[in-house]
């Protein structure tokens, strides 16, 4: 079994569910790969009178049968209850027993009677049980559906404590550099662009050979572990298949905003919201708005594919099975190179907002730093104060030193920027710039004159968040 890497915040999540008092019913979802049920079983491996049952699609009678049997093994007694959805739970409930039942959606669609099942005893039979039921899926759509929804059985019953319920985040930067210790800190940076943070990506990794040959034989060749996944994955949760295959083709080959992205695809942008909303609800792109900009209110939105893999298939894979089989063993190094420090640079780009609050400790954010835009201008990272600070940075990952043209460019653009310090006042301008390949002469002679300046490399970034 491979390393269980970080998930501290989950697992103290579950923990206080199951040390709970009171009966308490949790939801947990998380993308298909994303380490869920490994996460789940940790949860649980110190648990006592704890079952833990993963649903197959399969009838029925083998689901419940099956219950039966993980119920047993914690409770021998259990043998002789019967196969009732409802006369097992309510066994465990009897004994205050910690309860996860995984792939909760294929159980669901056997028994469409259970999510009311659960309801009946929740509302009548667990005044005294102290009981954790924990359902969790990976069909993000279909947990929201069963749980959520406010036509739902169970909706109105989810644990009120934060840790009710919650999703499983694909790991962070600092704990993906944990599957490739051997690669220096640069390909741990185009790692990361390519496989993102999602454990079973990871896994297929073999550090000790070059990243190149990784992606070619992971991803590239069509019997790769990885050359099918975001097919498959968008198989199982939409129904338009090609519509969305369009959309996600688009974004990927830089249509950013609704209208954009519709004229890409071909279709009307009202038509187009259905689309990306769906998209946004699974967790496979996200929004985002000028940090100066109200989240909810603004309608001057971008877009961006979230998932790392998914951004990458769908840029160099998808509908380019001849290219890669015409180049053959040469395909990485003579399609994908290339092309590859656009990626990397704008995972870069994000890679340097997150690390802000670290490089800045001394300085008192108001909300976490993100990216500022208006027409034709745009700073690739902005953080704002609580005090009068402004803080505007530019990243670069190129191959050549950052010059003095991108700070000139910078200080202007900074001044575009409409905000007020919540004191009223002047803005006091810092200004970060982040370099893959370091900075001209010109440059650090204006960072080592001014207090207000200061210059990062990828070695700080990486170290920022590995901290």
């Amino acid at each position: 079994m491979t390393a269980f890497v970080n998930r501290v915040d989950e697992l103290d999540r579950l923990e206080s569910l199951y040390r709970s008092d009171s009966a308490e019913l949790g939801v947990v979802w998380g993308r298909r790969r994303v380490g869920k049920t490994r996460l789940l079983t940790e949860s649980l491996r110190d648990v006592d009178e704890s079952v833990y049952y993963q649903a197959t699609e399969t009838t029925a009678t083998d689901q419940r049968t099956g219950f039966r049997t993980a119920v047993s093994r914690e409770f021998t007694e259990a043998e002789h209850v019967e196969p009732k959805w409802e006369s097992l739970l309510q066994f465990l409930l009897d004994r205050d027993a910690i309860v996860v039942l995984d792939e909760f959606p294929y159980l669901a669609d056997a028994e469409p009677s259970l999510p009311s099942v659960i309801q009946r005893l929740w509302d009548h039979e667990v005044d005294d049980s102290s009981t954790t039921l924990v359902l969790a899926g990976s069909s993000i759509g279909m947990m929201y559906d069963l749980t959520m929804d406010g036509t739902a059985p169970l909706y109105g019953r989810i644990s009120q404590r934060p840790s009710g319920k919650f999703p499983i985040e694909p790991l962070s930067f600092g704990d993906v550099v944990e599957f490739v210790p051997n690669y220096d800190s640069e390909t741990q940076v185009v790692t990361y662009s390519v496989y993102g943070g999602v454990p079973h990506y990871l896994q297929a990794i073999d550090d000790d050979v070059a990243i190149g040959e990784n992606v070619r034989r992971t991803i590239l060749e069509p019997q790769g572990t990885l050359h099918e996944e975001p097919e498959l994955l968008l198989r199982m949760e939409v129904d338009e298949v090609n519509r969305y295959f369009a959309i996600l083709k688009a974004i990927a080959a830089g249509n950013r905003e609704r209208n954009e992205i519709a004229t890409a695809v071909g279709i009307d942008a009202n038509s187009s919201s259905y689309y990306l909303d769906r998209l946004e609800d699974l967790a496979l792109i996200e929004p985002s708005t000028p940090v100066t900009a109200d989240p909810v209110r603004s309608r001057n939105r971008r877009y961006r594919i979230r998932d790392q893999l998914f951004r990458f298939w769908f840029r160099f894979v998808y509908g380019q099975a001849g290219r890669f089989e015409l180049h053959g063993s040469n395909a990485y190094s003579e399609l994908v190179e290339p092309e590859l420090p656009a990626l990397v640079g704008d995972v870069f780009e994000t890679l340097c907002i997150e690390a802000v609050p670290q490089l800045y400790d001394d300085l008192p954010f108001s909300s976490l730093p993100g990216r500022w835009w208006y027409k034709h201008h745009e700073i690739d990272v902005v953080g704002l104060t609580t005090g009068d600070s402004l803080l505007a940075g530019e990243v670069k990952f190129t191959t050549q030193p950052l010059g003095y043209d991108v700070l000139s460019r910078l200080r202007e653009e900074a001044r575009m920027i409409d905000w007020t310090p919540a004191g009223g006042g002047d803005i006091r301008y810092e200004f970060a710039l982040f370099s893959r390949n370091g900075f001209t002469q010109s440059v650090r002679e204006a960072a080592s004159e001014d207090d207000h300046l200061r210059l990062f490399d990828l070695e700080d970034v990486v170290a920022a968040l590995k901290a």
